[in-house]
């Protein structure tokens, strides 16, 4: 069996959390389904074009790492780790088993979801910078910001059946005192504590609470409302500071300075960029995203290297419910699994656009037993989403 071509999708899905699928078709008829990029570049995609093209599906290992002359999927990154799902799709197609089998075997038969609720409300990026604007020029907290609004959020999606949810905790409040400085003042450090712990007693007990800072702060603020929000026994706090290359020496010191429990990691790409962070304990959760952190094969590895420190993983996953569905194989197969994000609660698209609809169900994805990934995409449902004029492949 040969590759005979590579096609794609325009984008798909609201402004910023846009989403390009992609269909691998052999000679025999056989197609795998997974993601491209909306942010590559034409290049990389005759790049990708000219390394499947006429080669064997069912050697994925051949096609991802690099060899001489080609550099292979994984010099691609989380482009190339996108691609990857599709070859799996096709190697499970072909021998009449779903992927995770393919991965030795799964662990168990269905995922837990955590729901993120973003900053209590879900936009754009481009409305967030509107709000943020307004917030800081008016020097009034925006309604969605309030706290009953957020426990109102973390209410509705709990009924929903999610046992995790997550808020962004660095949302724009009239207490910022400079836009660029990253200190956290006093009082804004008050009000995330004072909304929280709103949360917390509104929740279930036995519902996880985690909030992400998205590194927007300085190591002391940073740390400073870490310890303020230990009480509140969080699951996690995710990205306390921006980590960089070179930089884990903060992230350590923080990790050690509070009990609250630190998570990092969707920025990395491939086991060895995580590696560092592990072996100096500078988290106690690693959150590689997939497919950016790598597909099938690195978030494998980056959950193996985990588990030798006794640390869970909690991927990060903004991206198709395909490549949601490509992440549950991979999780059942993962003995260290915390949860799997999901971070499209309000686009309608990301329910409907596979045959299988609704696939969370009481915050959980059933592991489908199909043979490769088991789900296809609804394309008449995904054509009504299409931009005017455009071809679903291309």
């Amino acid at each position: 069996m040969k590759i005979s071509s590579v096609l794609i999708t325009p984008r798909l899905g609201p402004q910023n959390r846009d989403w390009v699928l992609m269909k691998v078709e052999t000679d025999e008829g056989i197609v795998g389904l997974g993601e491209w990029s909306p942010h590559a570049s034409e290049s990389q995609l005759d790049a990708v074009k000219h390394l499947l093209i006429g080669s064997d599906p069912m050697n994925v290992n051949a096609l991802y790492y690099p060899s001489q002359p080609h550099p292979g999927l994984w010099s691609l990154g989380g482009i190339g780790a996108g691609v990857e799902i599709a070859l799996w799709d096709i190697v499970g197609k072909k021998l009449g088993i779903p992927v995770h089998q393919l991965l030795g075997g799964k662990l168990r038969d269905r995922i837990r979801m955590y729901c993120d609720c973003h900053s209590g409300t879900f936009w754009t990026q481009a409305e967030f910078a509107v709000r943020w604007d307004r917030a800081y020029q008016s020097k009034e907290m925006d309604p969605a910001h309030a706290v009953d609004a957020f426990v109102q959020m973390a209410l509705a999606v709990e009924l929903e059946g999610f046992t995790c949810i997550k808020f962004d905790a660095d949302f724009a409040t009239p207490q910022k005192r400079d836009r660029y400085d990253r200190s956290m003042s006093r009082p804004e450090q008050a009000y995330v504590v004072e909304a929280m712990t709103a949360v917390r007693k509104a929740l279930n007990p036995a519902t996880d609470l985690a909030l992400d800072l998205h590194g927007s702060y300085n190591a002391v603020d940073a740390l400073s409302i870490a310890k303020k929000l230990e009480p509140l026994d969080l699951l996690w706090l995710e990205d306390p500071v921006r980590w960089e290359w070179g930089n884990v020496d903060t992230m350590v010191q923080i990790a050690m300075q509070t009990r609250v429990p630190i998570c990092t990691g969707e920025l990395l790409f491939g086991a060895k960029s995580h590696r560092e962070l592990v072996v100096r304990q500078a988290c106690s959760i690693l959150e590689p995203d997939f497919p950016r952190s790598g597909g099938p094969i690195e978030l494998r590895r980056i959950a193996e290297m985990a588990e030798m420190y006794y640390m869970s993983v909690a991927p990060h996953n903004m991206d198709s419910p395909l490549t949601a569905i490509a992440a549950a194989h991979v999780c059942a197969t993962i003995p260290n699994l915390l949860a799997l994000e999901y971070h499209s609660h309000n686009i309608p698209l990301w329910s409907t656009m596979l045959d299988l609809k609704n696939p969370i169900q009481d915050g959980y994805i059933a592991v489908p037993e199909g043979p490769g990934l088991g789900v296809e995409l609804d394309e008449g449902e995904i054509a009504r989403h299409l931009p005017a004029g455009r071809a679903m492949w291309s």
